[in-house]
């Protein structure tokens, strides 16, 4: 294995992170089941006092991309005979969730955030956290196996989508109570579509390694497939509506890393397409590859969302 296989496709979409922490991050997020979460008007009233609210739409939101990507270096190191960088990756990307999911809720001086207040956001919270709990402990007992087994796959293809439905609802949750009236509605969408963006290149990667991982694969193709088609459907939306919400000089170089974007991901999706038709002949490396794909999309993505977050200060 090449000695920075984790450099390239383990930490390499993780780079701009820190960086998002220092800016007005109003990353918002679409929950399945938001249409079922009550805020009672005191709470949002009390909560528009906080002064931490961007940052804390941003992390929220990112919780749903470490949600794929913890489980996708799961399910990469069954694949490979030497699983152990791609484990601790996967260590490290839980470690990340798990001082992430305190900070929200009982604050964190380094993450710049302030201890929750709002019952509403915290029973959300509860909710999302309880959903996680057995697939995380699913990806440790992996972790410290330092092994990867049939059952592990299994649990992750069974508990992703629970596990992600209710951070959604959390996210979208926190969105309505921290969300700056300063911003447009075209700009609301466009940093939440950029930033779900990033969650989708990992939950690809994901879908493709259960779906010649996991015997009952069909579901998770089809969903794979579905996946796919949000992915290029947001593109075009981020393609078609960022002139005309912004300024020619805040406009102009979203729109040139938006039209670059468009051969990283057609390289991608021919990738995966490429890999779900030799899933059983496909050596580690097909899988590998695809991933390298979906992480320098991740960093440009990010880099996105950054150009974003600027246009909107």
């Amino acid at each position: 294995m090449n000695k920075n296989f984790v450099n390239k496709t383990g930490y390499g979409g993780m780079e701009a992170f820190p960086k998002l922490f220092k800016r007005r991050a109003l990353l918002k997020g679409g929950g399945a089941f938001a249409s079922m979460l009550l805020v009672h008007p005191t709470d949002l009233l009390a909560q528009a006092e906080h002064s931490d609210g961007p940052r804390r739409i941003n992390l929220s939101g990112r919780q749903r991309m470490l949600i794929q990507r913890a489980g996708k270096f799961v399910c990469l190191a069954y694949q490979n005979p030497d699983p152990a960088p791609l484990l601790a990756a996967a260590a490290e990307t839980l470690a990340l969730h798990q001082t992430t999911e305190a900070g929200l809720k009982d604050g964190d001086d380094e993450l710049g955030l302030e201890p929750e207040t709002n019952a509403s956001v915290l029973s959300a919270l509860t909710r999302a956290n309880n959903a996680f709990a057995p697939y995380g402990q699913t990806i440790r007992d992996a972790i410290e196996g330092r092994r990867v087994e049939q059952e592990h796959l299994q649990a992750i293809s069974d508990l992703n989508g629970p596990a992600l439905a209710e951070m959604d609802a959390a996210v979208n949750l926190i969105e309505r109570v921290y969300k700056s009236a300063e911003l447009s509605e075209q700009m609301e969408m466009l940093i939440n579509i950029s930033g779900r963006q990033r969650m989708f290149t990992q939950r690809l990667v994901l879908l493709l390694c259960l779906s010649r991982s996991v015997s009952a694969s069909w579901d998770t193709r089809e969903e794979l497939f579905r996946t796919m088609n949000r992915f290029n459907i947001s593109l075009n939306i981020l393609n078609r509506v960022t002139p005309g919400a912004l300024r020619d000089s805040k406009s102009r170089p979203i729109i040139e890393r938006l039209n670059s974007l468009q051969g990283d991901w057609a390289a991608l999706r021919e990738r995966i397409s490429t890999t779900l038709r030799i899933t059983e002949d496909g050596s580690v490396e097909d899988i590998l590859h695809v991933n390298e794909r979906a992480e320098e999309l991740l960093t440009r993505m990010n880099e996105v969302v950054l150009l974003y977050e600027e246009a909107a200060e």
